[in-house]
Formats: C-alpha cells, sequence, structure tokens
C-alpha cells in the first residue's frame, strides 16, 4: 500500500504543523499526545483516514481505530525525542523511571488484553467504568487546582509553606540495611543540568502498585500515558512536578511499543503517511521544549497538567455518550 496515500499537498504542512504542537505539549506535561493528537485526526482529517480504511480493503476497520494506532506511532517518536533531550537535562530518574515501568507496563498489557479478548468477546459494557473514572478524574483535577489556587494566594500574602522535613540519615540507613528490592522509601537529590536542585523523599509503596492499577485501567480505558503516569508519580510516589513529567516522558517512551504492538498483532492498522509528517514536526520541538521546562515553575506545570486531565476526562465522557446515542 502506498504510504502517502490520500495525501493533497496541503495535507503535509498541517501534518507537520500538528505535530510541532504535539511535540511542545507532550513533554512539558509528561503525556504521550493521544489526548491531542486523536481528535485533531478525527475531525480535521476525515477524509484521509476514510482513504486509507478503503484502501485496506478491512471492512471491519474504524478511522477511529486508524487513528489512535497512528497516534501511538507518533507518541513513540515523541517520546524519543523528549527523553533524549530530558536525559541530557539530566531530569529523570532512572531508579524511579524503572522501578515504575516494572509495574506499569504489565498493568497495561493486562488491560489491553482484558479489553481485547474477553471485554469485547463477552459483550460487556464498559461505559459505566468511563463515566465513573471521567467524573472522577474531573472532581481530583479540580480539587487539585484549588489547592494549587490556594498555595499560590498563600504565598502571594506572604504566609510561610509547611515546611516538608526529610530525614535523609534515617532513609539512607533503611536503604543500607535492606537489598534494593525491599526498599520501600528512597531519598532522592538530583542535580539537572542548570544547576537546579530537587531533593524529595520518594515512596515506592504504595506508589507501584498503583502503578499497576493505573496502567491497566488507563489501557482499559483508551487512556494511558501522562494522564496516568503523572499523578501517580508526584500523588502516589512524592515527585516534584519538574522530575515527573520527565520521568513520565521516559516512561511512555517504553510502554508505548507494547500497546503499539498489541494493537497491530490484533489487526489494527497505522498510517505511515501521517507518522511521517506529524513525526518530522515533533521530533524537532520536543527536542527543544525540555531545554526551557525549567523556567516554568511547578505550579504553573501542574496547573496545566490538572487542566489536560479535564480535557482528557470530558473527552471520553463525550465519547461515550455518542457511542451510546448511535
Amino acid at each position: 500500500m502506498e504510504i502517502f496515500v490520500g495525501f493533497e499537498w496541503w495535507h503535509y504542512l498541517l501534518l507537520f504543523a500538528v505535530g510541532l504542537l504535539s511535540g511542545t505539549i507532550s513533554p512539558t506535561f509528561g503525556i504521550g499526545g493521544g489526548l491531542l493528537n486523536v481528535p485533531i485526526l478525527l475531525l480535521g482529517f476525515p477524509v484521509l483516514l476514510e482513504t486509507f480504511v478503503s484502501a485496506t480493503g478491512d471492512l471491519s476497520l474504524t478511522v477511529g481505530d486508524v487513528a489512535t494506532v497512528t497516534s501511538l506511532g507518533v507518541i513513540f517518536v515523541t517520546a524519543l525525542s523528549g527523553s533524549f533531550s530530558y536525559i541530557r537535562e539530566k531530569r529523570i530518574d532512572f531508579r524511579i523511571a524503572i522501578t515504575f515501568m516494572i509495574f506499569a507496563i504489565p498493568g497495561a498489557v493486562s488491560g489491553a488484553l482484558f479489553s481485547s479478548l474477553f471485554i469485547k468477546k463477552q459483550n460487556v459494557e464498559i461505559d459505566l467504568y468511563q463515566i465513573i473514572f471521567a467524573i472522577t478524574m474531573i472532581l481530583i483535577a479540580t480539587y487539585k487546582i484549588i489547592m494549587i489556587m490556594i498555595s499560590w494566594v498563600k504565598k502571594r500574602r506572604g504566609v510561610p509553606a509547611k515546611e516538608v522535613i526529610i530525614n535523609k540519615e534515617e532513609i539512607e540507613v533503611s536503604q543500607k540495611e535492606r537489598p534494593w528490592w525491599l526498599h520501600t522509601v528512597l531519598y532522592r537529590n538530583i542535580e539537572d543540568k542548570r544547576g537546579t536542585n530537587f531533593e524529595y523523599k520518594a515512596k515506592l509503596l504504595p506508589g507501584v502498585l498503583i502503578a499497576t492499577i493505573g496502567g491497566f485501567i488507563g489501557s482499559l480505558l483508551g487512556l494511558g500515558g501522562g494522564v496516568i503516569y503523572v499523578p501517580i508519580l508526584t500523588m502516589g510516589l512524592g515527585l516534584p512536578a519538574a522530575i515527573a513529567t520527565a520521568t513520565s516522558t521516559f516512561t511512555i517512551l517504553f510502554a508505548t511499543p507494547f500497546g503499539l504492538g498489541l494493537r497491530l498483532i490484533l489487526g489494527s492498522y497505522i498510517h505511515w503517511g501521517i507518522v511521517i509528517c506529524m513525526a518530522t514536526g515533533t521530533l524537532i520541538t520536543a527536542n527543544i521544549v525540555p531545554k526551557f521546562v525549567h523556567k516554568i515553575k511547578s505550579e504553573v506545570i501542574l496547573t496545566g497538567f490538572w487542566f489536560i486531565a479535564i480535557a482528557a476526562a470530558i473527552r471520553v465522557l463525550l465519547k461515550v455518550l455518542t457511542d451510546l446515542s448511535i
């Protein structure tokens, strides 16, 4: 099949521009980019997707499926470029990232298999789960935004923030007394390329267990990426926002091939022409953005992320309502 099937000259330019936008937003907030990519492909390029579906000759294939799988291909390139840039910036907590992936990736794979091999065969409806999850996400995100705003107002009024005391010695002694695989709390002190120091206490339990559940739910409900990972890394494990977004981007790099591979094995198709055009744009901005993220305050990053989480939840609700109305 022709790689650029259905393309007009302006498709190349528009998809390149979309790639630039996706490559800007994804590494900034530690998300994969599916929240942005899929709606744009479905709403902005429906004829292109329909032409591709017709060319495959697969009557069971839908434009939504092609858009989702194609988005995963773009996400991999975005995460690859963003991760390399974050590695150079020294903002990825590799110890946490590896531990997190050990638990999150099996959860995501289990969710994909459970959805494809059990729910579809048993005709089980997951609309109720999606609605509950979306509403919960909106409530949590709204609460976090309000708390960030309250903290910001207090800071403006000169109210001192509550000091977080990290007992470095106690944690280090505990780490030395136990094998590395039994460590439940880690003392972390990371200095990035710009000289910014991040000192924090990472709680592996129950954080990594939540990661398994989060990966499963995200894959089951068609979410995933940073929308699932960043809340777990910040609230569950206790990472600062700047480290969490970088670590999430690195995690997405290794998690995405599992989801993409499973979808292709189960009969999905990927539009390589769209991937190439968008990836050309994401390679540029995803490599540049991490160099300037350190200038953005943690409160701004978290506020932006939670607004994105609300947008993701609203998207899920709209999808459910649309499916129910058909």
